[in-house]
């Protein structure tokens, strides 16, 4: 595509985005029993205290309903209105409506059936009702599924899946390593939970094991492919703004090296040179154990917050848009940027030998980048990273051995955890099932390899997306020309809320972490 045609594709984008959010917000959300009609101009929003359902169609219309019902065959029936693209209400009466056409549902009451399930957000969940996040609803726990497997000593969080998956147009396929993943059993058990106030899609989460010696470790690149390694060699040292940081960075000991965001540009780069003395021939990589920090989600629940009662119009409208549209929605990613690795070449000028960014602040993933050949001269390695962004927790080089495939399996066994007398569930099982799970469900994958676990390198492999539900405390916040900016003017965004996040930063890392969902 031209770049002019790209243009005029995002004009139109943004001219009908705006049309439809600011006439989405002269809808009246229709009470219980009755059928008015409400003037597309009148400033009001759908009523949290009375049941609504608003469906959002892939021909850009919309239902708003105040009564229905769901049958097994994936049927709505209900009373209510037929909103337009540009939300004028055309008719008033009882629908029958396929959820085939569906993109987004939109409620204020939690529908758990297979109908709707999957595509659902809630509107309107207020943190207080919940006793979550009382002191800052920007630093409510979230996540996307998190997968827990024994260390040898207990379950431990090793792993969250596609993270970066806000919405059913940006489902996608995730691959982390199980470093910590310690049993002398065959059979694996790894629990996925829901543990913020989401719904989450899963396709399928399959269990991926390579054979490996005492002497060996099994790493993932950026590209998925998977590699067989010799032992860590650390650098000899670490230099960082705050100067030496190598004894964060040495082992992967849950001791990690992050800085403080810049107060003036949420974009604000740094750079971290690492050198190494004893660098042997032949192939070597570099392993990175990291995680992001809560800017990212500070971002996310801020976007979330401008769009406010309209969320669910935007998340549809995302829905009905080409993949090159769709990529605008990564907008503030891409300006937060990847961490970059550099290497001297023969001139004594960095240049860039790999990169990767991996979304999400809860579990640590454990990469490893190929290093060009020129490494070896400097054996000197300058990283660009955004700043207050990322929690580096091991950076180590390891002689690359060879390639090699994983085993793949699916899990054998799926129940609902702590119910050992529950029947199976075959979700996951047949991959042309989905598991959808709500806050505070867990479930148990259990898995059999042909031989202990400790004789492999595990993997998680995971696919689906998952949606926010919409806070009454963001609504408060709403506003379509900020939430315009997040996507087409992210640098000026950055800049904006830089110090909005700094008078929090300090404070988010104990509230997120003590405001996980269980449910009552």
């Amino acid at each position: 595509m031209s770049i002019p045609s790209l243009l005029t594709r995002l004009c139109c984008f943004v001219f009908s985005l705006l049309i439809i959010l600011m006439v989405a917000n002269g809808c009246g959300g229709p009470k219980k029993n009755t059928r008015e009609i409400i003037n597309p101009g009148a400033k009001t929003t759908l009523d949290n205290r009375s049941p609504f359902l608003k469906i959002h169609l892939r021909n850009g219309r919309a239902y708003i309903l105040s009564e229905w019902t769901v049958t097994d065959k994936k049927i709505l029936t209900g009373k209510g209105q037929l909103f337009d693209i540009n939300r004028i209400p055309v008719a008033t009466g009882t629908f029958t409506i396929s959820s085939d056409s569906v993109v987004i549902f939109e409620t204020n009451i939690l529908e758990p059936s297979q109908a709707v399930g999957g595509l659902t957000i809630l509107t309107g969940v207020s943190v207080v009702v919940t006793t979550l996040c009382i002191a800052n609803p920007k630093a409510c726990f979230g996540s996307c599924p998190t997968f827990y497997i024994t260390d040898g000593k207990e379950p431990i969080l090793q792993a969250e899946g596609f993270s970066a998956s806000i919405a059913p147009a940006l489902e996608a396929t995730d691959i982390d390593a199980l470093y910590r993943a310690t049993s002398t059993e065959s059979d694996v058990h790894v629990t996925v939970k829901n543990e913020a106030l989401e719904t989450h899609v899963i396709r399928f989460a399959k269990l991926l094991a390579v054979p490996r010696t005492e002497n060996t470790r099994v790493f993932v690149t950026p590209a998925n492919e998977f590699y067989s390694c010799g032992m860590f060699i650390s650098p000899s040292s670490a230099m960082s703004s705050e100067g030496d940081c190598l004894e964060s960075i040495r082992y992967f000991d849950g001791v990690e090296r992050f800085s403080l965001a810049d107060s003036s540009n949420l974009a604000s780069k740094e750079i971290i040179e690492l050198k190494f003395d004893d660098v042997p021939d032949g192939d070597l990589g570099l392993v990175i154990a990291s995680r992001q920090t809560l800017l990212t989600t500070f971002l996310f629940y801020q976007t979330l917050a401008y769009m406010g009662s309209s969320a669910g119009d935007w998340l549809a409208l995302l829905e009905r848009q080409p993949l090159s549209i769709i990529d605008n929605a990564k907008s503030v990613g891409k300006v937060l940027g990847d961490i970059e690795f550099y290497v001297m070449n023969e001139s004594s000028e960095w240049t860039l030998a790999a990169s990767f960014s991996e979304t999400g602040p809860l579990a640590t993933d454990v990469r490893m980048l190929p290093m060009p050949a020129s490494f070896h001269s400097s054996r000197k390695i300058q990283i660009r990273l955004n700043k207050g962004l990322w929690r580096l927790d091991h950076i180590a080089l390891v002689p690359i051995q060879k390639k090699v495939n994983p085993i793949q399996l699916d899990p054998y066994l799926v129940i609902r955890d702590e119910e050992e007398n529950a029947e199976a569930k075959d979700a996951l099982i047949d991959s042309a099932r989905t598991l959808i799970t709500y806050p505070g469900d867990s479930y148990r994958l259990s898995y059999r390899l042909p031989d202990r676990a400790d004789k492999y390198e595990l993997f998680m492999k995971s696919r689906g997306y998952y949606l926010e539900w919409i806070r009454e405390e963001w609504i408060k916040e709403e506003d379509p020309n900020k939430a315009a900016m997040m996507f087409f003017d992210p640098k000026g965004s950055l800049k904006e809320l830089a110090p909005v996040f700094k008078k929090m930063e300090a404070q988010m890392e104990k509230q997120f972490w003590n405001s996980k969902y269980v449910r009552p």
